[in-house]
């Protein structure tokens, strides 16, 4: 039995890591398409500038 508990704990650790690896990979697509997006409304400058500022804001929260 303890065997078997082991390989429960290791399958369930593989499945939140593929599920962590699956939601970034998600998030990042899904930015990617934001982007996208708004360069089709607003010049690259504007678009620059406006990531510009949300990545300060991200940093300024640590």
């Amino acid at each position: 039995m303890p065997n078997s508990e082991h390989e429960n704990n290791r399958l369930s650790r593989i499945c939140a890591e593929q599920q962590d690896a699956y939601l970034r990979r998600s998030s990042i697509r899904f930015l990617e398409c934001a982007i996208h997006l708004c360069v089709t409304h607003m010049s690259l400058e504007e678009v620059a500038r406006l990531l510009e500022a949300e990545a300060k804001m991200l940093r300024d929260l640590g």
